[in-house]
């Protein structure tokens, strides 16, 4: 597909990289020629990775906290309140009425000597009193609003498309993934599901048709397509999801359903969607404004298999996890990653996924963004998906396997050449809004920070002050490593602060924790100490080499991550 791109297509692609490689080679030819300058810079960068470092950990926290918030709600009963909201709102009120109605009875059980003072019991009645009367009228409030506003469609007219492209995935894995749908507690013959097997693959066509056979009496439908390459196209799950989608609205037009009440959910072969998530989404798009237009995207978390993992890669899949909960937190920058849910009426006025990219899911969302630019957004939903990390049988294969994996998502630069081209187009023909603008500036910024920020700040405090001696007996040259270091260490904080959280809230919990033992708590602790390298080695080196391939035009062929 490369040899059909053309000069301009070309050019903008190697922006992206050209930069990343002008900010890692700066140390060394910033420090011999502009060396006062090149300090400022490096120092700035150590302010930025310092507030990068705390702003991480407060969106997580806040990410975190909504995450909780939302899996305590029972989504399938919101929908169900808005069939009768007068009702529901009644029903509320009486709770209300009781709660305001109710008395302070002191517990009495004096022999229990962990019985607190009445007077503490007193408060504690109080503030759960009044905890408890602040939730039901934000409840009364919310179905206030739903009245007036009205909602966009019936919910119980509404029909979910999962969309699981799939490539030589172990026949487990699909397995497990259709059994969590079933599992949902949305009715399932709301649900159709379409099996996007790959005509190279020899044994996918019949894994599909066996698991159509198993799963067909759960759900409203189990479609399967079998997607053949064609010469401008690459290999990967955008080209497998054009070909399915198309398929899915020649069956959609056969049985009659409205496309803006079809609901596309494309999901990774082992991405296990939780209980509530369709519920959750249904929710969103009946009450949401222009809901038509959103992507609705929850957090992924690599935990599925991340008690089978080396220690190292529990680390980077770990700090993955953290990352993709703080993710939800940022609305404004906020971009659909994986697995997410769109309106099938968008799917088609955008002429489907783009079958010749790499990352299917940001570039889907930027096309719907430049198509409608004032109403086209994303939409956390505060729901965790479980995914398997990448693994393999033996150490070599894991990081052979995890590196390959964090290059394909980092080649996600690859597509940066066209967001620049679209952005400009639009500049142009004065379509561009300042939102559309700010996004696609995040997500440049983002690729380019990601892979380069570590590196100047590791190497900047030193590097100019060995390449050029004058400057290194200047005060500003004999001050930059102590500046520097100084930063880094205070980052040490933010990094306890996520070990506590990794293991305490998100991380499950061990299926062997019972063998646990005092030294194995120890290691899993010192564990987090290998972060830095994990990092460098999992994360840093795949983005520099996927950077440098666009730059030299070596374009990368999809790598299949291996699931156990």
């Amino acid at each position: 597909m490369a040899n059909n791109k053309s000069t301009s297509d070309k050019f903008f692609e190697k922006i992206p990289p050209a930069f990343s490689w002008f900010l890692i080679l700066f140390p060394f030819w910033g420090g011999f020629f502009v060396p006062q300058i090149t300090a400022y810079i490096v120092i700035v960068f150590n302010v930025y990775f310092l507030y990068r470092s705390a702003s991480f950990l407060v969106f997580f926290l806040i990410g975190y906290r909504q995450l909780r918030k939302s899996e305590s709600i029972d989504w399938l009963n919101r929908l169900m309140e808005i069939d009768n909201i007068d009702k529901a709102i009644n029903d509320i009120k009486q709770k209300m009425s009781a709660i305001e109605s109710a008395v302070y009875t002191p517990q009495k059980d004096r022999k229990n000597r962990k019985t607190p003072p009445r007077f503490l019991q007193r408060i504690a009645f109080i503030l759960e009193r009044r905890k408890a009367k602040a939730f039901l009228n934000e409840e009364i409030e919310r179905l206030e609003k739903i009245k007036s506003n009205g909602t966009n469609f019936d919910w119980k007219e509404l029909h979910h498309v999962v969309m699981i492209p799939h490539w030589k995935e172990p026949m487990n894995v699909l397995r497990d993934t259709l059994e969590n749908i079933k599992n949902s507690n949305y009715p399932t013959k709301k649900i159709s599901i379409m099996l996007g097997a790959e005509a190279r693959d020899p044994e996918g066509i019949e894994k599909s048709k066996q698991l159509q056979r198993d799963f067909s009496q759960h759900f409203e439908n189990v479609w399967i397509n079998s997607h053949e390459l064609t010469e401008n196209e690459i290999i990967g799950k955008s080209s497998n999801m054009a070909s399915a989608g198309k398929t899915v609205k020649a069956e959609i037009e056969k049985l009659g359903w409205d496309m803006k009440k079809t609901i596309i959910t494309s999901c990774d072969a082992d991405s296990l969607l939780p209980q509530d998530y369709f519920a959750n989404v249904s929710y969103f798009y009946v009450t949401l404004k222009d809901s038509t237009y959103k992507y609705f995207n929850s957090a992924i978390m690599f935990y599925a298999n991340i008690w089978k993992l080396p220690f190292y890669a529990r680390v980077k899949n770990s700090m993955s996890s953290i990352y993709n909960v703080s993710k939800l937190a940022r609305q404004d920058k906020f971009v659909p990653f994986s697995t997410y849910s769109v309106s099938f009426w968008m799917i088609d006025q955008i002429g489907y996924w783009t079958p010749w990219v790499t990352p299917e899911d940001y570039h889907l969302f930027f096309k719907g963004l430049f198509h409608f630019p004032d109403k086209v957004s994303a939409v956390p939903v505060f729901q965790t998906i479980m995914s398997d990390a990448a693994e393999g049988d033996t150490h070599v294969d894991t990081i052979k396997n995890t590196y390959f994996q964090e290059r394909r998502w980092s080649w996600g630069v690859s597509d940066d050449g066209w967001l620049i081209k679209q952005t400009i187009k639009l500049l142009l023909a004065g379509k561009l809004t300042i939102r559309a603008a700010y996004k696609v500036a995040h997500v440049l910024f983002d690729h380019i920070i990601g892979i380069t920020m570590t590196i100047v700040i590791v190497i900047g405090g030193n590097i100019p002050l060995l390449i050029n001696q004058q400057f290194a007996g200047t005060v500003l040259g004999d001050n930059l490593p102590r500046v520097s270091s100084y930063m880094i260490r205070l980052t040490v904080y933010f990094l306890i602060a996520l070990i506590m959280i990794d293991s305490f809230l998100l991380r499950p919990k061990n299926p062997d924790a019972k063998k646990d033992t005092v030294i194995r708590k120890l290691f899993r602790a010192l564990e987090w100490f290998v972060l830095p390298y994990a990092g460098f080695l999992l994360v840093i080196l795949p983005g520099i080499e996927a950077h440098t391939r666009l730059l030299f035009g070596k374009y990368l062929e999809y790598y299949l991550t291996k699931k156990k």
